[in-house]
């Protein structure tokens, strides 16, 4: 993702800037996406949708009150050209099963990858001194045309992260799901914090992890053979609502 350039002295440190310039500039181009695949070539799941055994009630996900929450942080000996990016999703849609007898919970989730919205001012101001200021429109458009593109999420072939439930432990409010997050055709396996809070028409979930590049099966972005790129590691926030 693209890193946006800052000012520096001195004849080489003015050399340098202006290869880092030139390079972080073609990062917010869009890069050349890949052609569309035929329909009947994209292996596309159907949508998140359980069967619900006996004993169970389904909660569908409400996706205009639930959120994912993606802080992705800049590295690198010249990080201080780039700045970190907050990408956010409502689009988040699936069921929730819960055993009406204390049966484990049953949880399938997909989030569309083109739902991520990408430095929005407001939510950048919430994240506090590690995301000052606003982002210009065309470093947010590079950026999340750059998401969406092969070499990061492959958003043409892979439209959809999946997400299942695994094992569930814990006691209540507090528990720890295992679960298969499938991204780019790739299934991995997370250890998630959640806790969840219900009453008689309402299921809410809240939790925080950090997950890494690598743990998904993705490579960061990087310029200049690592001197400026992005962090490993990712902070993941989550809100889920949802109701019978």
């Amino acid at each position: 993702m693209p890193l946006l350039p800052a000012q520096s002295s001195g004849r080489s440190a003015t050399l340098l800037l202006l290869s880092a310039l030139i390079l972080l500039q073609s990062g917010c181009r869009p890069v050349r996406e890949p052609a569309p695949i035929p329909p009947g070539e994209q292996g596309a799941m159907p949508a998140a949708s359980l069967e619900v055994p006996a004993g169970y009630t389904r909660y569908r996900v409400i996706s205009a009150e639930s959120e994912v929450r993606v802080l992705v942080y800049r590295d690198g000996p010249m990080a201080r050209l780039g700045h970190n990016h907050v990408l956010s999703s409502r689009s988040l849609q699936g069921d929730v099963l819960l055993g009406n007898k204390g049966q484990e919970p049953q949880v399938s989730l997909v989030l569309p990858v083109a739902s991520f919205s990408v430095d929005q001012t407001a939510l950048r101001a919430e994240e506090g001194e590690d995301f000052p200021g606003a982002v210009d429109a065309d470093a947010i458009s590079g950026t999340s045309k750059n998401l969406l593109s092969e070499p990061l999420l492959d958003a043409a072939r892979f439209p959809e992260i999946r997400l299942k439930s695994q094992k569930v432990t814990g006691s209540g409010p507090d528990y720890i799901m295992a679960v298969a997050i499938e991204v780019k055709g790739q299934s991995h396996d997370l250890q998630v914090p959640v806790r969840v809070e219900q009453s008689t028409n309402q299921l809410r979930a809240t939790g925080a992890f950090t997950v890494t590049h690598e743990q998904l099966g993705l490579i960061p972005f990087t310029v200049m053979g690592g001197l400026l790129s992005v962090r490993d590691e990712m902070r993941v926030r989550f809100r889920i609502v949802a109701r019978p």
